[in-house]
């Protein structure tokens, strides 16, 4: 599967998040066969977001983000084969993918890094963009401010 295919798949599972406040797609996927994981963000299960002020003001904190649950259910398929693994990411306005801003997520970006997904796509003004799992967690922490515990370069 090549990442355009994956964005569209991405973008309609973000089309059915259950978040009212951001509605994100993630997809995995290997260039080497046609299988995926997709996942939208939300709260977790049997929670409901209705959209309320206080919800979305912590719905950053208490939504399941869309990596965490496509990186779930790519534990669960079990695929023989970890390596080449990428991950797309999307927010979805009204149905269509608009451009994110830069890695930004730390939590997301350490449980991509410790499933072995290879590439992280994200997309920008000028198209979708292709992160290395540690250039992206590396990004990630210093969005925040962080140190980054070990030289990622």
């Amino acid at each position: 599967m090549k990442e355009q295919r994956a964005l569209e798949l991405a973008v309609d599972a973000g089309a059915k998040a259950a978040c009212q406040k951001s509605r994100r797609g993630v997809v995995i996927f290997h260039a080497a066969c046609e299988g995926s994981v997709s996942a939208s963000n939300g709260p977790p299960v049997p929670f409901v977001c209705g959209g309320s002020a206080d919800c979305r003001a912590a719905c950053r904190e208490v939504a399941v983000h869309a990596e965490a649950r496509a990186l779930l259910a790519f534990k669960a398929a079990d695929p023989l084969d970890r390596l080449g693994w990428e991950l797309v990411h999307v927010k979805v306005v009204d149905g269509r993918p608009v451009p994110s801003g830069p890695p930004s997520c730390v939590r997301c970006s350490a449980l991509i890094l410790e499933a072995g997904i290879a590439r992280v796509w994200l997309l920008h003004e000028d198209g979708l963009r292709a992160y290395s799992a540690i250039e992206f967690h590396a990004l990630s922490l210093q969005h925040h401010g962080l140190p980054a515990p070990r030289d990622a370069a």
